[in-house]
């Protein structure tokens, strides 16, 4: 899985991405926070919020619910 996030420029970045890519919130199953963070798999390309992602990074490995 490939992580993209921009830590230098607060996220400024980031927005062009989620725009082309139409990511609107975390996909995590039941948030509805802002994404920060995409995340590219072979099977889904998704948005994460930065406390799904430090959960996930904190944890070494996470089991994951998506929405779309």
């Amino acid at each position: 899985m490939n992580i993209i996030r921009d830590e230098e420029m607060f996220g400024l970045m980031m927005i062009p991405l989620f725009t082309q890519w139409n990511i609107h919130r975390c996909n995590i199953k039941g948030c509805t926070e802002k994404p920060t963070t995409i995340c590219v798999h072979e099977k889904a390309t998704f948005g994460m919020c930065e406390k799904h992602y430090q959960e996930g990074k904190n944890k070494g490995t996470m089991k994951l619910e998506l929405e779309f």
